[in-house]
Protein backbone atom coordinates (compact mmCIF):
# COMPACT_ATOMS: atom_id res chain seq x y z
CA UNK A 1 0.00 0.00 0.00
CA UNK A 2 1.04 3.17 -1.30
CA UNK A 3 0.47 5.85 1.80
CA UNK A 4 1.15 9.69 1.68
CA UNK A 5 0.36 11.68 4.38
CA UNK A 6 -0.34 15.45 4.10
CA UNK A 7 -1.13 16.48 7.78
CA UNK A 8 -4.61 17.04 8.33
CA UNK A 9 -5.29 13.74 6.32
CA UNK A 10 -3.37 10.52 4.80
CA UNK A 11 -4.49 8.98 1.29
CA UNK A 12 -3.90 5.13 1.13
CA UNK A 13 -3.76 4.07 -2.78
CA UNK A 14 -4.98 0.89 -3.44
CA UNK A 15 -5.50 -0.53 -6.81
CA UNK A 16 -8.99 0.09 -7.09
CA UNK A 17 -9.70 2.43 -4.14
CA UNK A 18 -8.47 5.48 -1.99
CA UNK A 19 -8.69 5.76 1.53
CA UNK A 20 -8.58 8.71 2.96
CA UNK A 21 -8.21 9.05 6.47
CA UNK A 22 -8.26 11.89 8.53
CA UNK A 23 -6.21 12.22 11.18
CA UNK A 24 -6.23 13.68 14.92
CA UNK A 25 -6.77 17.25 15.00
CA UNK A 26 -7.33 17.41 11.10
CA UNK A 27 -9.92 19.21 8.79
CA UNK A 28 -11.11 18.14 5.51
CA UNK A 29 -12.32 20.83 2.96
CA UNK A 30 -12.66 21.71 -0.78
CA UNK A 31 -8.83 22.75 -0.71
CA UNK A 32 -8.15 19.19 1.45
CA UNK A 33 -10.07 17.58 -1.39
CA UNK A 34 -8.80 19.20 -4.37
CA UNK A 35 -5.10 18.09 -3.05
CA UNK A 36 -6.60 14.81 -2.98
CA UNK A 37 -8.01 14.88 -6.47
CA UNK A 38 -4.48 16.40 -7.58
CA UNK A 39 -2.80 12.90 -6.25
CA UNK A 40 -5.80 11.04 -7.73
CA UNK A 41 -5.01 12.37 -10.95
CA UNK A 42 -1.28 12.05 -10.75
CA UNK A 43 -1.57 8.34 -9.99
CA UNK A 44 -4.27 7.01 -11.50
CA UNK A 45 -4.93 9.85 -14.63
CA UNK A 46 -8.40 9.81 -15.63
CA UNK A 47 -9.29 6.44 -14.52
CA UNK A 48 -12.41 6.37 -12.05
CA UNK A 49 -12.13 4.36 -8.66
CA UNK A 50 -13.70 4.31 -5.29
CA UNK A 51 -13.59 6.52 -2.07
CA UNK A 52 -13.48 5.10 1.03
CA UNK A 53 -13.48 8.06 3.81
CA UNK A 54 -12.68 7.38 7.52
CA UNK A 55 -11.43 8.23 10.70
CA UNK A 56 -10.25 6.49 13.96
CA UNK A 57 -13.02 6.18 16.74
CA UNK A 58 -11.55 8.61 19.06
CA UNK A 59 -9.86 11.35 16.97
CA UNK A 60 -11.15 14.56 17.16
CA UNK A 61 -11.38 16.11 13.24
CA UNK A 62 -14.13 18.18 11.43
CA UNK A 63 -15.28 17.90 7.69
CA UNK A 64 -16.54 20.65 5.98
CA UNK A 65 -19.62 19.16 4.22
CA UNK A 66 -19.79 22.27 1.20
CA UNK A 67 -16.86 20.58 -1.15
CA UNK A 68 -19.57 17.40 -1.34
CA UNK A 69 -21.81 20.09 -3.20
CA UNK A 70 -19.16 22.30 -4.49
CA UNK A 71 -17.22 19.53 -6.19
CA UNK A 72 -20.32 17.55 -6.97
CA UNK A 73 -19.07 17.52 -10.41
CA UNK A 74 -15.96 16.44 -9.82
CA UNK A 75 -16.29 13.62 -7.50
CA UNK A 76 -18.89 12.05 -10.26
CA UNK A 77 -16.38 12.20 -12.83
CA UNK A 78 -13.62 10.49 -10.48
CA UNK A 79 -15.26 7.98 -8.54
CA UNK A 80 -17.42 4.95 -9.27
CA UNK A 81 -18.58 4.80 -5.19
CA UNK A 82 -18.16 6.28 -1.80
CA UNK A 83 -17.76 4.80 1.52
CA UNK A 84 -17.88 7.05 4.93
CA UNK A 85 -17.18 4.96 8.12
CA UNK A 86 -18.20 7.27 11.08
CA UNK A 87 -19.49 7.49 14.29
CA UNK A 88 -20.05 10.98 14.07
CA UNK A 89 -23.71 12.42 13.58
CA UNK A 90 -22.78 15.47 11.64
CA UNK A 91 -21.15 13.07 9.55
CA UNK A 92 -24.40 11.23 8.73
CA UNK A 93 -26.58 14.04 8.41
CA UNK A 94 -24.04 15.53 5.59
CA UNK A 95 -23.75 12.49 3.99
CA UNK A 96 -27.39 11.43 3.63
CA UNK A 97 -28.01 15.49 2.44
CA UNK A 98 -25.07 14.37 -0.47
CA UNK A 99 -26.22 11.15 -1.23
CA UNK A 100 -29.72 12.71 -2.45
CA UNK A 101 -27.63 14.66 -4.49
CA UNK A 102 -25.47 12.53 -6.38
CA UNK A 103 -25.59 9.72 -9.20
CA UNK A 104 -22.22 7.78 -7.18
CA UNK A 105 -23.43 4.73 -4.93
CA UNK A 106 -23.06 5.74 -1.67
CA UNK A 107 -22.85 3.87 1.85
CA UNK A 108 -22.38 5.55 5.25
CA UNK A 109 -21.10 2.57 8.08
CA UNK A 110 -20.30 3.39 11.39
CA UNK A 111 -17.45 0.64 11.90
CA UNK A 112 -15.25 -0.36 9.47
CA UNK A 113 -16.40 -4.09 10.39
CA UNK A 114 -19.90 -2.86 8.45
CA UNK A 115 -18.09 -3.12 5.04
CA UNK A 116 -18.39 -6.75 4.00
CA UNK A 117 -15.40 -8.12 3.61
CA UNK A 118 -13.20 -5.06 4.34
CA UNK A 119 -11.29 -3.99 1.41
CA UNK A 120 -12.38 -6.80 -0.79
CA UNK A 121 -15.70 -5.13 -0.93
CA UNK A 122 -14.14 -2.16 -1.96
CA UNK A 123 -12.86 -4.27 -4.97
CA UNK A 124 -15.92 -6.26 -5.79
CA UNK A 125 -18.19 -2.76 -6.08
CA UNK A 126 -16.14 -1.52 -8.96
Amino acid sequence: MNTINLGEFRLDFQAHFIKLKINDGGHFDSDSFQNCLDLKSEIYGSRKLGLLITNEDKNDYSIDPLFLIKDKLVLEDNFKWIIVVSNKNPDYTNFEYFKRLTSIPCKFVTDFKEVPDHDTYCVHTM
